[in-house]
């Protein structure tokens, strides 16, 4: 019966979380070299065990397969209604297509700071396929702080995804997640983080 209750007190207040509307200033869009499906729109905060993104190289360089990614910025927000038990957080690269994740690629623990970017730079850039994953894992907490942010527009396929196991995955019901990714791609006229960004809000 405890292990019953507890979970439910975890799933209610992951519920909770991802239901705070803030109305703060405008997250800057990055350079070109930047992918992001985000339109710059703070908007929601949200927390769950496993928070991440999947990203399709062709949406920014049609044609290419792969890519050196070089950096993960993720932005968090400590909504002062919702404190956090920790600050720690993992961020993760994973290879995988659009339904999961499937083979890590790099795990790498942070300190989240409110409203601002946390970032992981690797020494030896990571070698993508076309597809994969940026991830949030709030291995830290017992109740999947610290908070992340969504924009209020979802980008169309959905980007953004919830879990709690790492197996099944929900889409965000908000908006994309604040999480991107710096990358080496062949093609220099690619579309770029911002201009994906611009293109969802326009629509």
């Amino acid at each position: 019966m405890k292990k019953v209750i507890a979970i439910l007190v975890v799933l209610s207040i992951t519920a909770f979380a991802g239901q705070v509307e803030i109305n703060a200033s405008p997250i800057p869009q990055e350079d070109a070299d930047w992918l992001q499906y985000d339109d710059g729109t703070a908007k929601w905060v949200i927390a769950s065990k496993y928070m991440g993104v999947w990203f399709d190289i062709q949406n920014f360089v049609p044609g290419e397969t792969t890519a050196q990614v070089l950096q993960t910025q993720v932005w968090f927000y400590h909504h002062p209604s919702l404190p956090w038990d920790t600050s720690d957080v993992y961020i993760e690269l994973w290879s995988g297509d659009s339904t999961a994740p499937t083979s890590q690629l790099d795990q790498t623990q942070v300190t989240a700071t409110h409203y601002a970017p946390s970032f992981v730079t690797y020494t030896t850039p990571i070698s993508c396929g076309q597809t994969f994953w940026a991830i949030t894992n709030a291995a830290f907490s017992s109740t999947y702080w610290p908070s992340s942010l969504t924009d209020e527009t979802l980008a169309d396929p959905q980007h953004s995804l919830y879990s709690q196991d790492l197996i099944v995955w929900e889409p965000m019901t908000h908006g994309d997640l604040f999480i991107r990714v710096q990358a080496n791609i062949p093609d220099p006229g690619a579309l770029g983080g911002a201009t994906w960004g611009s293109l969802k809000a326009a629509f």
